[in-house]
């Protein structure tokens, strides 16, 4: 009876041994996993190198345009007037906006178009001073008969990432669609890149 007992109790003592050593060894797992993700998500960053170094409302915007047939294409040139270095990546958000300030119809399209040339998306790092750029485009009214788009008196235009638009007195009259069902506000817009 007690080599009995004794042997139930070493069985007890082992089971309790395995669970406690199977739970440490997945804890251990769980914790090499998170470390492992956080340091990906570090390393896959392109912001990872500069906290907080996102280009926001550091920036003087300026609109430079050339003309197609039945096309507008603008470059917008971006200067980092702030004492700092900062970080662009992607596309700016562009709303259209009438004196008052109201919204008016703006349809974002990213990629290429007719003035719009492909852009791969980039990291552009500004020094103070420095400039990056991205393409505007849009159809004018060629084609449309009679049919009115409105013109803008604004613009904002909010960098990657931000919340915060930067306004510019730009007057924009984009079309879009057809003369029997005209879409005005067609905007299509670039990736920000380096230069000017």
């Amino acid at each position: 009876m007690r080599l009995h007992a004794r042997h139930a109790l070493a069985v007890a003592i082992e089971s309790v041994a395995t669970v406690e050593r199977r739970r440490f060894t997945t804890l251990a797992l769980v914790a090499l996993a998170a470390v492992g993700i956080a340091a990906t998500g570090a390393a896959a960053s392109p912001f990872a190198r500069f906290a907080g170094s996102r280009c926001l409302s550091s920036l003087h915007a300026r609109l430079s345009s050339g003309v197609a047939a039945g096309s507008i294409g603008d470059t917008v040139t971006l200067t980092n007037v702030s004492a700092r270095t900062c970080m662009l990546r992607g596309y700016f958000g562009v709303q259209m906006l009438t004196a008052n300030g109201h919204r008016l119809a703006t349809h974002i399209h990213r990629g290429a178009s007719v003035t719009v040339p492909a852009t791969a998306v980039r990291t552009v790092t500004l020094a103070p001073r420095g400039r990056a750029s991205f393409y505007l485009g849009y159809a004018d009214a060629t084609g449309y008969e009679l049919l009115k788009c409105p013109t803008s008196a604004r613009v904002a235009i909010t960098p990657p990432n931000a919340t915060n638009p930067i306004t510019v007195p730009w007057h924009l009259q984009p079309y879009g669609g057809s003369v029997q069902h005209l879409r005005c506000g067609i905007i299509t817009v670039s990736p920000v890149f380096a230069g000017t």
